[in-house]
């Protein structure tokens, strides 16, 4: 994981309806499978110009989605005030990756390489994720953007020393 500034935050979801009367809210998580919500994590809410910063004190899953309970919620009344509002941690509170596994925002601005052509192709802009496979935005030096599905059959290797991607496209892909 690259190095982390201290204050730096990240998004990892959105708070939804209450649950019950003791303050536990629903959660949609920006990953679904993060391990990222845990008991005694700090949590940064914000929504509108407002920001709570409180611990999360439970977690639990109901149908397949995270509930929590934060310290800033004590009942119903108080959990509906938290509704829509984004949560954050600290980008230092991540949770580490298997190896092979990265976060997008750590592969953002990595050279992309064709093997294929012998060529970079340009600078990853983005991941995008809700498609049916991830897909990666790279923008060339000339500023246009090239979207490259992020299969086994084009991507070959992340190599984090030199933060490259190595593709292979099959010929007229760009």
């Amino acid at each position: 994981m690259k190095n982390r500034e201290a204050d730096e935050i990240v998004y990892i979801g959105k708070i939804g309806s209450s649950v019950g009367l003791r303050g536990e809210v629903r959660v949609t998580l920006a990953a679904p499978d993060s391990d990222n919500l845990k008991e005694g994590k700090v949590l940064l809410l914000k929504h509108a110009g407002s920001e709570i910063r409180t611990v999360c004190s439970r977690v639990r899953q109901q149908n397949g989605r995270p509930v929590i309970k934060v310290e800033a919620a004590d009942d119903r009344t108080a959990a509906e005030q938290l509704r829509g509002m984004e949560i954050y941690i600290y980008a230092a509170d991540l949770e580490e990756l298997p190896e092979g596994e990265h976060y997008v925002r750590d592969l953002i601005g990595y050279s992309v390489y064709d093997l294929a052509s012998d060529t970079e192709i340009g600078k990853l802009s983005d991941v995008i994720q809700n498609t049916a496979q991830n897909v990666l935005e790279v923008e060339t030096p000339d500023g246009k953007q090239v979207l490259i599905p992020a299969v086994d059959a084009f991507m070959k290797k992340i190599d984090d020393e030199r933060e490259v991607i190595e593709v292979e496209l099959i010929p007229g892909f760009i």
